[in-house]
């Protein structure tokens, strides 16, 4: 059973995300609930004035809304951004657990590993020689730490993460369940058929506040370093290959594929199933729809929305796309034509 979350006032909570209360402050607010389902103790929030009449029905004892937003209501908080407030105030009533601090008697760890203060080793953790984990992380059950790793602080890897050796990891840095960091690139030479291996001497580098799903892989470079730059976000079954690089706060969702040294610009946004092939680009801010196939070589211009296989901008795909809906009609307007055209040479045909 999950235990009791603390009760705030309305006034509390403004104070706590930095926005302004309209109506009664001094409602208690026992939880956080979505705006259909939110009861007179609970808190939600909308995103816009097209919810306004939505919210206006709601038994919720408070909402967040915009600054622009209001009317005569219980309790309105108004904020620049709701639902990032939103996500403040849940923190307010679920903080984040942490597990006791120290090290668990199960956990094997070389002697010249460097834990800073505060850490957490969970229960059957490996870590081999001369890795560096810094003040505040987390290690949970039978994480695998690679020689030489650098771990930077107040991470949080969770249970059965493998880090190869060599990777480093910035400040803040979460890697969910199962994610496997640093494995070797997929590098062959062929040779009269037979495909030999080419060693992978390189190394992965993920930088601060980056948040690396379940089931994840990400693989070292061939020679030089697969980068994750600040605050890229990647979704669960994502394979990263070797040589990547992905730039600052970009977004890869759910089983994105990225084959090797293919590079992703700032604040790009991949959608789920997605595969890029090897030595693509994709510029600053471009967003590439789910499914879409970007084949070797492609450059994606920045700021630029494309989708399909191959893929190609939006304009064009819904032409083309609505073209091939219409297919079925067209072909059937064709079949009658030929029909009608064939009756009528007949006729002519038959004419004296």
């Amino acid at each position: 059973m999950n235990e009791r979350a603390p009760t705030k006032t309305v006034h509390q909570i403004a104070t706590a995300i930095g926005g302004r209360v309209v109506g009664d402050a001094s409602v208690i607010i026992a939880g956080v609930a979505s705006l259909r389902s939110a009861g007179p103790t609970d808190l939600t929030f909308i995103e816009s004035e097209r919810q306004r009449e939505e919210a206006r029905m709601s038994s919720a004892g408070c909402i967040i809304v915009p600054e622009t937003v209001t009317w005569d209501a219980r309790s309105l908080i108004q904020v620049k951004h709701p639902k990032l407030a939103f996500a403040q105030a849940i923190e307010l009533f679920h903080p984040p657990k942490r597990p006791p601090q120290g090290i668990h008697p199960t956990a094997i760890i070389a002697p010249d590993t460097h834990i800073g203060e505060g850490v957490t080793i969970g229960p059957h953790v490996v870590i081999e020689a001369g890795v560096h984990i810094d003040a505040n992380t987390i290690l949970g059950a039978g994480v695998y730490v690679g020689e030489h790793c650098i771990i930077g602080p107040e991470c949080i890897i969770h249970p059965r993460v493998t880090l190869y050796p060599h990777v480093r990891l910035g400040a803040r840095v979460i890697v969910h369940a199962g994610s496997v960091l640093g494995s070797d690139g997929f590098g062959y030479v062929n040779v009269d058929g037979v495909y030999h291996k080419f060693p992978q001497i390189g190394r992965l580098i993920i930088e601060d506040d980056v948040e690396i799903g379940a089931n994840v892989t990400i693989d070292r470079a061939t020679l030089d370093a697969t980068i994750i730059k600040r605050g890229t976000k990647i979704d669960n079954l994502t394979q990263v290959a070797h040589n990547v690089y992905i730039g600052e706060h970009s977004v890869l969702a759910a089983q994105v594929g990225v084959a090797g040294s293919s590079r992703i610009e700032r604040g790009a946004v991949i959608g789920g199933q997605v595969g890029i092939a090897d030595h693509v680009t994709i510029g600053e801010g471009a967003i590439v729809g789910a499914q879409a196939g970007i084949p070797t070589g492609k450059r994606i211009h920045p700021k630029q929305f494309v989708w399909g296989t191959p893929a190609r901008p939006m304009s064009e795909f819904k032409v083309q796309y609505g073209s091939l809906v219409r297919l079925p009609r067209w072909k059937a307007e064709l079949d009658e034509l030929k029909k009608r055209v064939a009756q009528l040479e007949e006729e002519r045909n038959k004419t004296p």
